[in-house]
């Protein structure tokens, strides 16, 4: 769980101490453009680790949004684990030939022995499979972890976390100015 918290308070309502309304409109914006930045933190370090596209990584984060009444941004990272085919994987598609895998960027390929591309009939799915049996069917997807796992790591929540309180208050000061020196 990624907190930050507003550092000037009692800067805020000595210069607010007349309009509580200009007070929350200025803290649910700088709210916002920190999440905004903390969701497209999650992505660069995610992508740091992992090899996953940035598209695939966003479509997981959601941001639910502050308001003027409600002064709490919640980024949420959800969803089902992510198929083999999203990180680096050769062949992209059907072939004959062995199919090597990465997840981390540090790893290099690796050949997954009984492995195979192919497209699920029913809705067009690509994926890795492998088949469960000797015989032919039934077969299992491969998957690697989720994006809620991989924003899930300490190191990742830390960074998440501190570009989160940096954008905070360089918006806050920036909104502040805004509020003083031209117009809400």
């Amino acid at each position: 769980m990624v907190q930050v918290r507003v550092r000037h308070a009692e800067q805020l309502e000595r210069i607010f101490s007349q309009s509580k309304k200009e007070a929350n409109i200025v803290l649910w914006r700088a709210i916002n453009s920190a999440a905004i930045a903390a969701r497209t933190r999650a992505s660069v370090e995610i992508r740091k680790k992992y090899v996953i596209k940035a598209a695939d990584v966003k479509r997981r984060i959601k941001i639910k949004s502050a308001n003027a009444t409600q002064l709490v941004a919640e980024i949420r990272a959800s969803g089902p684990v992510t198929p083999l085919m999203k990180f680096d994987v050769s062949p992209k598609f059907p072939e004959i030939m062995k199919v090597r895998a990465r997840v981390l960027r540090e790893n290099s390929k690796e050949v997954i022995q009984t492995g195979f591309v192919t497209r699920v009939r029913k809705n067009g799915f690509v994926n890795v499979f492998t088949r469960v049996g000797t015989s032919r069917y039934p077969i299992r997807g491969l998957y690697g972890p989720s994006v809620a796992q991989m924003m899930g790591k300490n190191e990742i929540i830390e960074s998440i976390q501190a570009r989160a309180q940096e954008m905070l208050d360089n918006r806050l000061e920036h909104e502040i100015k805004r509020f003083l020196y031209g117009g809400v």
